[in-house]
């Protein structure tokens, strides 16, 4: 199966288009989720040690996103394939995962000092062994 035997997915399983959209979109560094953090942190230490690296980096980042969107219209959007009519939507175990996961997600775009008062010891610590 191919990415095109599956379209139109939202219509039948709007819980898991909503996180994969979510998990994409924190993949991809949306502001106020978690993966924002992480490539700004990245982008900002990179840019002062060598821009036009940065600069590579960045336009990457844009090919992720064509290819995310992409993957995402592809899947979620346009009319139900045959193929996805009896799709199931997230089973209530599957919602026991994905709900704590996606707080998550939204608890350290929003808060990341929390995470790093956690590791910052461990950090220090390596960075002074590879300096």
């Amino acid at each position: 199966r191919g990415i095109n035997d599956f379209g139109g997915l939202m219509q039948c399983t709007p819980l898991l288009c909503g996180w994969m959209s979510v998990a994409m979109f924190s993949s991809l560094g949306l502001p106020g989720l978690n993966g924002f953090i992480g490539e700004f942190l990245i982008f900002k230490a990179s840019f002062a040690m060598a821009a036009s690296f940065t600069a590579v980096a960045v336009i990457g980042l844009l090919v992720t996103a064509i290819a995310f969107m992409r993957a995402m219209q592809s899947l979620f959007s346009g009319p139900l394939a045959e193929s996805c009519t009896a799709f199931p939507d997230l089973l209530q175990s599957e919602k026991f995962v994905v709900i704590p996961v996606t707080l998550l997600m939204f608890a350290i775009g929003i808060a990341p000092q929390f995470v790093f008062n956690i590791f910052n010891t461990t950090v220090v610590q390596m960075a002074r062994l590879f300096a």
